[in-house]
């Protein structure tokens, strides 16, 4: 049977679906009813030191801070939310794991966000005295709250404090640490820092600023107010392109991927991208934790169907079939007329919709469709359009043997 064991640094988890920081690990108990469900770890809910909680949010009762109400919205593709941090801060969280960490199985990792190096320093030194697992630090969180901070995250995050902050936290505790960051299409060299300087893994996130629909029967919001959407798929497509800018990283570093995991083969895709482990969060509000037995099951019997034995061995093996942009444009002169659309004409229904879309005149239906092969540009809009999925492209693998061959 497959082995789904992987190592961030040195701790180990027993398989690489991670209950990642939010709504569902919001407070001790939160995490005590993530236990039984046999994750590989469990991240809480960011937080901060009480002194610098009281810059952002005021306290509603003694050592707790305010969440949202009617915090959620479904959008069909994910959560719409306006949630915020833990409700306890780091003093807290500590005393927490101090008196309950040890009666957990699934290993607890700390959450921690800060508005200063002295912040993340306090904080770390309080989660290793108490017995978290590891620590992940969180920079980038969308709350207008904490946009103003810069060592918070947001857009003012820079190269030189992500680098002060890795390095002051990586020297100060023993245990494994990472670093959750967004991706950039802009300038992914952010993410390079954390395994420069020496920590234990990556993770990296995809948050989606958003507002709340609209009732149009009722002309009012759908929610009062919203700050991002979390748990859609198109997660998933950006955070395989954050992989692929990271490739190289990969090989050396474990790479937690955040964002758009909605089934078992999700998390296939993601660790064949060059991930080790998956982080989810939405898919469980909206579907219980009950599915993670059912993703482990399903994730081992794949590996063993396609003979993996190990993570190790399935991470990252669609890396050296992707093409750049480069690439592909230099076959396009060499591919007319070899890459083509076809169709299994006994399930076509004749419905026209191919014809429609096609921009080349090289399909016409009648009945059932037919191909004119010399008209066709082969780029797959029919494809993608056709409701009985009677139409593929042919031979699209030679223009990996054109580009390097």
């Amino acid at each position: 049977m497959a082995d789904l064991r992987v190592k961030m640094g040195r701790l180990e988890l027993e398989n690489p679906i991670i209950i990642s920081s939010g709504h569902l690990t919001g407070t001790g108990g939160d995490v005590k009813r993530c236990d039984p469900y046999g994750a590989g770890a469990v991240i809480t809910k960011s937080s901060l030191l009480e002194k610098e909680y009281e810059k952002v949010v005021k306290p509603y009762a003694p050592g707790l801070f305010p969440d949202a109400r009617a915090n959620f919205c479904a959008t069909g593709d994910g959560l719409i939310s306006i949630g915020g941090l833990s409700p306890l801060p780091v003093e807290a969280w500590a005393a927490w794991f101090k008196d309950n960490v040890k009666e957990i199985k699934t290993p607890v990792i700390a959450g921690l966000t800060a508005l200063s190096v002295d912040g993340y320093i306090q904080g770390a030194r309080m989660f290793e005295a108490a017995g978290a697992a590891a620590l992940e630090l969180q920079f980038g969180s969308p709350l207008p709250s904490l946009l103003p901070h810069p060592y918070a995250g947001g857009p003012s995050l820079s190269p030189a404090i992500v680098e002060e902050v890795c390095k002051a936290v990586r020297s100060e505790v023993g245990i494994p640490v990472g670093v959750k960051m967004m991706f950039s299409t802009i300038d992914p060299s952010l993410l390079q820092i954390p395994g420069k300087v020496g920590l234990d893994w990556l993770t990296i996130d995809t948050v989606f600023p958003a507002a709340p629909g609209i009732n149009i029967d009722e002309i009012e919001p759908l929610m009062p107010s919203a700050v991002s959407l979390a748990g859609s798929k198109v997660a998933k497509y950006l955070n395989l392109k954050a992989l692929l800018s990271q490739r190289d990283q990969c090989r050396n570093m474990h790479v937690s991927i955040s964002g758009g995991a909605q089934t078992w083969s999700d998390l296939v895709e993601f660790i064949m991208y060059g991930a080790s482990s998956v982080q989810v969060q939405t898919l469980f509000m909206q579907k219980g934790m009950g599915l993670i037995q059912k993703m482990k099951r399903s994730l081992a019997g794949y590996m063993d169907a396609k003979g993996f034995g190990t993570i190790a061995e399935m991470k990252g093996v669609i890396l050296p079939k992707l093409l750049t942009y480069e690439e592909v444009i230099a076959t396009y002169e060499k591919t007319k007329g070899r890459i083509v659309v076809s169709a299994n004409e006994e399930k076509c229904l004749g419905c026209g919709l191919c014809e429609e879309v096609c921009n080349w005149g090289a399909l016409k239906v009648d009945a059932i469709v037919e191909i004119a092969a010399e008209e066709c540009e082969g780029c797959g809009l029919c494809v993608c359009s056709c409701p009985q999925k009677v139409l593929r492209l042919e031979h699209v693998e030679v223009m990996r043997g054109i580009a390097r061959g």
